[in-house]
């Protein structure tokens, strides 16, 4: 897989990509986009964690 793309030019307009090159480029981009989903969940779930506490103590400081 390596050695084919090294002998050639991936970024000359005629050259298409191996299928090999887009399983790997496309696997690299589903990681990077699961990553980034579970960093925003997390972002998420921490401030909805927040939000509630704030309420929680405004309710407590009402009564």
């Amino acid at each position: 897989m390596q050695p084919q793309a090294n002998n050639r030019d991936l970024m000359a307009p005629e050259t298409e990509p191996t299928d090999a090159e887009l399983h790997l480029v496309m696997s690299e981009a589903l990681n990077l986009a699961m990553e980034r989903k579970k960093m925003s969940d997390a972002m998420m779930r921490q401030r909805l964690l927040d939000e509630v506490a704030q309420v929680r103590a405004r309710y407590q400081a009402s009564k």
